[in-house]
C-alpha cells in the first residue's frame, strides 16, 4: 500500500525530479513513477544554462552538480578543415551569478536530483507504467502496471514529465503539433584526446556539414555531426565512423575512444497546444520537442517544472483556487513556442551549405566581433531573457524594477553580521519571498505561512540599494525567482490585494 499522494509525477528525468523536489519542499505529498527499470546511462542532455542554475541553486543542489560537471566559459565557431577559430563568444558578461554553461551528462544530473528527492522523502518507483487515467472534479484515478501487477491509485493531480513519447500526453488526448522530419545527426558520448581547450563548446563549420564538441568532466565529451540519413537497418554509427567524421570536420585535432553511447537521431520540432488538461499538466519534452541546438530542451523543461510547482503547491495545500494553474499555460507556452522557433532557426543556420553557408559564416564573424551582439546572443542562449511582464501575476505599483522580470541578485547584500548573502540563497527557504524596505511586521501578518518577509535594513543589509527599493518599497519574489509584485510602498493593503486578487488565495494565510 502507498501513502495517498497529492500529486503523481510521471517521469523521473531532470524535469520530473525538479517538479517533485519543488513540490515536496513546499509541503506536497508526491509520488514519482518511471517506466525505465533503471535510471538512464545515456548522456542525453549535457548542458545546464545560467537561468536553470539559478533555480537549481535555490533547490540546494548546484554545488553537487558543479562537482560532477565542467564549467564552460565560451562558445567558438571553428573552421572544420583547418581547426582555426573563426569567432569566440565569451559568456563572462551574462547577467547572472552563473555566467557560464555547466556541461554534465544527464545521468549525473538525475543522480543529484534523485538524491535531493530521497532527502525529501521521495522514492522513485521504477518499471512502472501509467496505462489509464480518468479525471473527475475531485481528483484523478490512474492505473499503474509493473512487475508486481496492476494497481489503481487515486491522486489529486498528475504532472506528465515522461518525455517526447509521453504516455500522459496520449492519455489526455493531446498531440504534438509541428514538423517531424528534419535533419539527421550522428552523436557519440566518448572520451577524447584533443588540443582544443576544454573550457569551450565548439561548433565546426564544414562543407559536408557541421560538427559540435561539448567537453564534459575529465576526458569525456559529447560530439555530434550533421549527416545524411542512414540506410534502413544500418544500426548505430561505429566508433570508426565517428573518428572519420572527426578527422574530416574537426581539423584533425580530435581523437575518440571508449564509446559509451553511439546513435543517430532525427530532429523534430513540435509543441502541444495546451499544457494544462484540468488536473493533468504537461512539462518538458512531454509538452515541447525541438533541436538540441543551443541546448535548450532540458533547461526549458526544468524551468517549466519550477514555474508549475509553486503554483500547484498553493492549490494542493488549499491556499489558492485552481485557476491559478491557468497561468502555467499562459507563461510557459509562449516560452516553449519561442524555443521551438529559435532552435529550428539555429539548426537551419548550422546545417546550411553552399552560398548559404558562406553568408552564415560571414554573418557569424561580424556578430562574434561585435560585443553587444555576441553578449545578447549569449544572454538569450542562457535563457536569461525569459520574463513574464504580460502575465496576470506580474503587478506593478511604481518602483524601479519590472514585475515579471527575474529578481535581481546583486553582489553586496549582507546579513546583519556582515556575511554576504545572495537572493538565490534566500530562496532556499520554501515559499514566497518578500523583500521590503520599511516596516515588515504588518506585511508578515498578510503573507502568513505563504512565505518569508525580510526587512531590508534590519534582516538584510543593502547599503548601496542594489535591490533598487528606494526609501520605501517592496518586491515579492516567486519561488521560481521571478518578480510578482513590485511597489514603491510597503502598504499591507496592496500586498493583501495581490495575495487575494491575483494569486487567488482562499481565506487568510495563517501566521506563526
Amino acid at each position: 500500500m502507498h501513502t495517498p499522494s497529492d500529486v503523481l509525477v510521471v517521469g523521473a528525468g531532470p524535469v520530473g525530479l525538479t517538479a517533485a523536489c519543488q513540490l515536496a519542499r513546499l509541503g506536497v505529498r508526491v509520488r514519482v513513477v518511471d517506466l525505465l527499470e533503471q535510471a538512464t546511462t545515456e548522456s542525453r542532455a549535457v548542458a545546464i544554462h545560467a537561468r536553470s542554475m539559478e533555480m537549481l541553486a535555490a533547490m540546494g543542489v548546484l554545488p553537487q552538480l558543479e562537482a560532477r560537471g565542467r564549467r564552460i566559459d565560451a562558445l567558438e565557431l571553428t573552421d572544420g578543415r583547418s581547426g582555426r577559430t573563426r569567432v569566440r563568444m565569451s559568456l563572462a558578461e551574462a547577467p547572472s551569478r552563473h555566467p557560464y554553461v555547466l556541461d554534465i551528462p544527464q545521468p549525473d544530473t538525475e543522480a543529484v536530483l534523485a538524491e535531493r528527492a530521497a532527502g525529501l522523502g521521495i522514492v522513485v518507483e521504477r518499471g512502472v507504467e501509467v496505462t489509464a487515467l480518468t479525471q473527475d472534479p475531485a481528483g484523478v484515478a490512474v492505473t499503474l502496471r509493473s512487475a508486481a501487477g496492476e494497481e489503481t491509485a487515486r491522486v489529486g493531480w498528475v504532472v506528465g514529465a515522461d518525455g517526447g513519447h509521453s504516455t500522459t500526453r496520449h492519455l489526455v488526448g493531446e498531440r504534438l503539433e509541428g514538423s517531424f522530419h528534419g535533419q539527421t545527426f550522428a552523436m557519440a558520448d566518448v572520451d577524447v584526446e584533443t588540443s582544443f581547450s576544454p573550457d569551450t563548446i565548439r561548433m565546426f563549420t564544414h562543407p559536408d556539414g557541421m560538427g559540435i564538441l561539448f567537453p564534459l568532466a575529465g576526458s569525456r565529451a559529447r560530439i555530434m555531426f550533421f549527416v545524411a540519413p542512414p540506410e534502413p537497418g544500418a544500426g548505430d554509427p561505429t566508433l570508426a565512423q565517428i573518428q572519420a567524421l572527426a578527422d574530416a570536420r574537426m581539423g584533425g585535432r580530435v581523437t575518440v575512444r571508449n564509446p559509451r553511447w553511439l546513435t543517430y537521431f532525427e530532429i523534430h520540432h513540435a509543441q502541444v497546444p495546451r499544457y494544462r488538461h484540468d488536473r493533468v499538466l504537461l512539462a518538458g519534452d512531454a509538452a515541447h520537442i525541438h533541436s538540441p541546438a543551443g541546448a535548450q530542451g532540458m533547461n526549458t523543461g526544468i524551468q517549466d517544472a519550477a514555474n508549475l510547482a509553486w503554483k500547484l503547491a498553493l492549490v494542493v495545500r488549499g491556499h489558492a483556487a485552481a485557476d491559478l494553474l491557468d497561468t502555467y499555460q499562459e507563461e510557459r507556452h509562449p516560452v516553449g513556442a519561442s524555443v521551438v522557433r529559435n532552435t529550428t532557426l539555429l539548426t537551419n543556420v548550422g546545417t546550411a551549405s553552399g552560398v548559404e553557408a558562406a553568408v552564415r559564416n560571414a554573418a557569424l564573424f561580424v556578430a562574434g566581433h561585435h560585443h553587444r551582439i555576441s553578449d545578447a546572443a549569449a544572454t538569450r542562449m542562457a535563457e536569461l531573457t525569459v520574463r513574464y511582464r504580460d502575465s496576470r501575476l506580474s503587478v506593478q505599483h511604481g518602483g524601479a524594477l519590472r514585475a515579471g522580470d527575474f529578481a535581481p541578485d546583486p553582489v553586496g547584500l549582507t546579513r546583519p553580521d556582515g556575511s554576504p548573502v545572495a537572493v538565490e540563497e534566500l530562496l532556499t527557504t520554501p515559499g514566497l519571498l518578500l523583500l521590503a524596505r520599511g516596516p515588515a511586521d504588518p506585511l508578515r501578518e498578510v503573507l502568513g505561512d505563504l512565505g518569508t518577509v525580510l526587512e531590508v535594513g534590519a534582516d538584510l543589509l543593502d547599503p548601496a540599494d542594489s535591490l533598487r527599493l528606494g526609501a520605501a518599497g517592496m518586491m515579492l519574489v516567486r519561488p521560481d525567482g521571478y518578480l510578482g509584485l513590485v511597489a514603491d510602498t510597503v502598504d499591507p493593503a496592496l500586498l493583501r490585494d495581490y495575495v487575494a486578487g491575483v494569486l487567488h488565495v482562499v481565506g487568510e494565510p495563517s501566521v506563526g
